[in-house]
């Protein structure tokens, strides 16, 4: 059933049913919208009514906040079906089979990352990317603290799927592509070593040393103007790589191997 329904808390807020996607008031109040985003956000994790109530009036407490956040889990119900909320009056969680893109797009970053093909880790990192890149969690929402969990791991999903994006285009041999990531994910992160080693890689992949060269010395100016620091030794290894003409196609290497889970279906 997971799928069925899916939450979209990355940019415009939404619910997505099979082919329909419903925004705004369509969902149900504002408070019923906020209700959904924060059990989207949670994860899956049981909230109890008290924090609820805290996140939906955090200036003025609701009279009869158990009855009010209940009443707005009804409407949800009513409108979304029985098992899009799980729980009662003290604790609520989003039901087992709903999906969240943020969820969704953990997991194309972990494929990215970890699977043996690289043209379907490239597939999956642009996937992630295409859900992350171009919009913050509760765009329409910035005031809400409790989305700063969420925030950050957006900031750092987009980031690593950059990188698996740099590195799996370098092994399939999509060069400009490679670069293009790795340039991204240095302008959001001028301090992303990663990202320097795979710019690097690229540019002595493209018989173009002396841009990995120039590459090397506007990280080593960065991490000592800003940090006080050096290159890592992997750095460090790669810029004598490129000095001596040796071609460093080695790519760095990935995160551990999740346990086995659920199959993903990419999409396409």
């Amino acid at each position: 059933m997971r799928g069925e329904v899916t939450v979209q808390v990355v940019g415009t807020f939404a619910v997505r049913r099979g082919d329909v996607v419903l925004a705004g008031a369509d969902i149900g109040s504002r408070k019923a919208r906020l209700l959904l985003a924060l059990l989207a956000v949670e994860r899956g994790r049981w909230i109890s009514t008290g924090w609820i109530t805290e996140a939906l009036w955090p200036d003025r407490p609701a009279r009869r906040p158990a009855q009010n956040v209940a009443t707005l889990i009804s409407r949800l119900r009513g409108r979304f079906g029985p098992d899009l909320v799980e729980g009662g009056k003290p604790m609520y969680r989003l039901g087992g089979h709903v999906a969240v893109d943020l969820n969704d797009a953990a997991d194309l970053v972990g494929t990215a990352e970890r699977a043996e093909d690289s043209h379907v880790a490239l597939l999956a990192a642009r996937q992630a990317l295409d859900l992350l890149e171009h919009a913050d969690v509760l765009g329409a929402e910035p005031d809400v603290r409790w989305a700063e969990p969420a925030r950050e791991q957006r900031t750092t999903l987009v980031r690593r799927a950059r990188l698996a994006a740099a590195n799996r285009a370098l092994h399939v041999g999509e060069l400009s592509a490679a670069r293009d990531a790795a340039e991204r994910a240095i302008a959001a992160d001028a301090l992303d070593e990663a990202a320097y080693r795979a710019l690097m890689m690229v540019h002595a992949a493209s018989g173009e040393p002396a841009r990995a060269l120039i590459a090397y010395e506007r990280l080593r100016g960065t991490l000592a103007d800003d940090l006080g620091t050096y290159p890592a030794t992997a750095t460090r290894d790669l810029h004598v790589d490129v000095l001596r003409g040796r071609q460093p196609m080695a790519l760095p290497k990935t995160a551990p191997r999740a346990r086995a889970g659920p199959e993903l279906r990419l999409r396409t």
